[in-house]
């Protein structure tokens, strides 16, 4: 591309100098533009990448069973004992467990 910059101010420099005329200068830019190729016709090929993990949906069917899991396991020990703290810590027991497999298929 620099070429052709050059070429053009060569010939605007013979231009203004007087030894071509502006017939010929339009002519010689012409040329020298149909040189450029068009970025339709300048095929790069892009890098291969690797194909995206589905992690996204894996997490959100783990999400999911967890609020399943919680929900079923603090509403099966308020019926069973009725004691809102056992049921709240078996609850927090439960969901530190499913988080940390959260962050296990997180990690691959």
């Amino acid at each position: 591309m620099t070429a052709i910059l050059d070429d053009i101010r060569r010939l605007d420099t013979a231009h203004a100098r007087g030894e071509i005329s502006a017939v010929d200068l339009a002519a010689a830019k012409a040329k020298l533009f149909e040189a450029i190729p068009d970025a339709s016709d300048v095929y790069v090929e892009a890098p291969a990448r690797e194909p995206p993990r589905r992690t996204h949906s894996r997490l959100g069917q783990t999400l999911l069973l967890c609020i399943f899991v919680l929900t079923l396991c603090a509403g099966a020990t308020m019926l069973l004992t009725g004691d809102l703290m056992l049921a709240m810590t078996l609850s927090i027991t439960v969901l530190a467990a499913l988080t940390v497999t959260l962050f296990r298929q997180i990690d691959g």
